[in-house]
């Protein structure tokens, strides 16, 4: 009896373990997908971990990522609604003197937008148009690194 109680602690021991690795992993792969078939995680490339996105009521997902080994930002604005139709989306990503910007119109996303910016602070936002609504986002300049 002792030996199975035992055996029972140590599987829900166990379950519990894993249960708190999928919640603390399942969160930013879930915001990054959401309805959308893309991620920014995916797509800015490995090494890249999000620092802080803008989502706008469903319909936009806005990332800034940053890879700590080569010092690079990446920002990917993200469709959640009218996916596949070609609207107006944008991805901005700036230092105090430089600005890179991936606009058009796009089915799903616009990004990946890349800046060295190791010991810089960056800005970041975009626009996503969907279903005639036009979503804007600009943070300011506090994601220094």
């Amino acid at each position: 009896m002792k030996t199975s109680m035992v055996g029972r602690i140590a599987a829900g021991a166990a379950a519990l373990a894993a249960g708190a690795t999928t919640i603390v992993a399942g969160p930013t792969a879930a915001l990054a997908a959401d309805v959308n078939p893309y991620s920014a995680s995916a797509l800015c490339g490995s090494g890249y971990s999000v620092v802080d996105y803008f989502k706008d009521d469903g319909r936009a997902y806005i990332y800034l990522l940053y890879n700590s080994g080569n010092g690079k930002n990446c920002v990917v604005s993200l469709k959640q609604k009218q996916l596949g139709s070609k609207t107006h989306v944008s991805a901005v990503l700036q230092t105090k003197a430089t600005v890179k910007v991936d606009s058009g119109n796009y089915g799903y996303y616009a990004g990946p937008v890349y800046l060295y910016a190791r010991n810089e602070c960056v800005s970041f936002g975009g626009e996503v148009t969907v279903n005639g609504e036009l979503s804007v986002y600009s943070s300011d300049f506090r994601y220094c690194g």
